[in-house]
């Protein structure tokens, strides 16, 4: 059973977080999708007041929407003040790429654009709302040029940091492609700085601050190989810089082979190392694997875990996109996708933070019906992130501690007594209703699959459960109360 929680304001935050922890799951639309139009998503948060908000874009600008620990939206926010971008080619895109809360209750929010074309003029934005999604500013960054912010911050002193990629003219410009710009509370640039060697696909897409106040941005750095130059299409390695708190570079460094390797996410493990999500490929006729990669605070690797390479599937790109460290602090819950040979379908995976050793990974949807990006910790201990699920809209899924993303409820009906020992199958199974099963099985077909043949999902395959002995699947880890 669920109960609706509300939260009543209060200025102690520890307060509002102490009665927060609404045991719940669900898999929840996301609203007006009929009205306004299917939502993408790309970044979500947990806030103080036992709600959380999420980030992406609807009809072509910035969306944002805030919803209860239920699932519930409590409002959301279309930035249609921000024109859609028009140039030669049509339409372009700007949207809501990153999202963190601010002091005074409010948000914060970098974009991106899709449009690099002149003829658009287009560049991304950082907007700062209230607590019910007014903007008070939006900025548009400083350039002619696209810019494309991934991530955003408000650092320990209380303004802003951005970091991302701008469009540079062309492959070999060294004009440095990658950024960091800090704002103050009002919009006003402090500073940019730019970074990146003479390629033109140099970027970041994370940034955490250090506790000196310095920064840690982790992306991608474009170079040359025997095979191409940058001039026409260049490789990269996952790259990793720390700055002090204007910006200028410390230390960074380069991880990768030959090819292609890069970072979308990082996370402080909490003993002076991070966990990094990514993907590589460190061989040209292999696919992109999944990867996750524990560095020390000088950038390098001291554990690593990735996907074995698919056989002759060089077309797969499969990545992790977003991390969480769970509550243990032992264990990091990597957000992403895979491609199952139907196309790409979204993937969790869970891995000991510190030794990066694989403990299990489940899809929630069938083949092929897409991904979206964005998760956070929940206020119970659990997980919340975008998905998609048979139509491919939008939806938010909550998860409970155990990263069960269904609680399949169990109505205790009056037992029989009885002194038989036997259970008789057949006379129980005639007593039910099939059609109401079919509706109750609704609720477990979000984690378990009964087609012959259908994968495991968050829960194992059913197909032939009865005639099976309990633990018995060698590719599912069941936990120990299980067995």
């Amino acid at each position: 059973m669920i109960v609706n929680l509300q939260c009543e304001d209060n200025d102690d935050s520890q307060n509002s977080a102490r009665d927060c922890g609404l045991e719940a799951t669900f898999i929840k639309d996301v609203d007006n999708i009929d009205e306004l139009g299917n939502a993408s998503g790309s970044a979500i948060k947990m806030l103080d007041d036992c709600s959380y908000v999420g980030v992406g874009h609807r009809a072509g600008v910035p969306w944002v929407t805030k919803f209860d620990e239920s699932g519930n939206q409590v409002w959301d926010k279309i930035f249609d003040e921000i024109p859609v971008p028009q140039g030669n080619y049509g339409n372009g895109l700007i949207y809501a790429t990153g999202v963190d809360k601010t002091d005074d209750g409010g948000l914060i929010i970098v974009c991106a654009t899709t449009s690099t074309h002149p003829s658009y003029n287009a560049s991304g934005r950082i907007i700062k709302v209230d607590s019910s999604g007014v903007p008070e500013w939006i900025r548009e960054f400083p350039t002619n040029r696209p810019y494309h912010g991934r991530d955003v911050i408000q650092t320990m002193e209380g303004d802003y940091l951005v970091v991302g990629s701008w469009y540079t003219t062309s492959a070999v410009t060294n004009e440095k492609s990658a950024f960091m710009a800090r704002y103050d509370v009002d919009g006003n640039l402090i500073w940019i700085e730019r970074y990146g060697g003479e390629c033109d696909e140099d970027e970041f897409q994370a940034v955490i601050q250090k506790p000196d106040g310095g920064f840690i941005a982790v992306g991608k750095f474009e170079h040359e190989s025997p095979d191409y130059n940058c001039d026409f299409y260049g490789y990269t390695d996952l790259w990793f810089v720390s700055t002090d708190s204007d910006g200028q570079i410390i230390l960074e460094t380069k991880t990768g082979e030959s090819y292609w390797e890069s970072a979308f996410d990082i996370v402080d493990i909490g003993d002076g190392t991070y966990g990094l999500a990514g993907r590589r490929r460190h061989q040209k006729r292999k696919p992109s694997n999944a990867w996750y990669i524990r560095m020390d605070e000088s950038g390098n690797v001291v554990s690593e875990w990735h996907e074995p390479d698919y056989v002759n599937s060089s077309g797969r790109n499969d990545a992790l996109y977003n991390l969480v460290l769970l509550s243990d602090r032992e264990t990091v819950v990597a957000l992403g996708y895979k491609d199952d040979g139907d196309g790409n379908s979204q993937y969790l995976w869970a891995l000991n933070a510190k030794t990066s050793e694989e403990i299990w990974h489940t899809s929630y949807n069938e083949p092929g019906r897409g991904y979206s990006l964005g998760m956070s910790d929940a206020h119970d201990g659990g997980i919340v992130f975008f998905g998609k699920r048979e139509t491919g809209r939008l939806k938010i899924f909550k998860t409970d501690e155990n990263v069960v993303a269904y609680k399949v409820e169990v109505i205790e009906k009056e037992k029989a007594a009885t002194s038989e020992k036997v259970f008789d199958l057949a006379s129980f199974v005639s007593l039910g209703d099939v059609e109401h099963g079919k509706k109750v099985f609704k609720k477990c077909a979000a984690c378990h699959s009964i087609k012959q043949g259908g994968k495991n999902k968050i829960g194992p395959a059913l197909w032939s459960v009865m005639q099976r002995k309990s633990g018995e699947l060698s590719d599912y880890n069941l936990s120990l109360i299980h067995i």
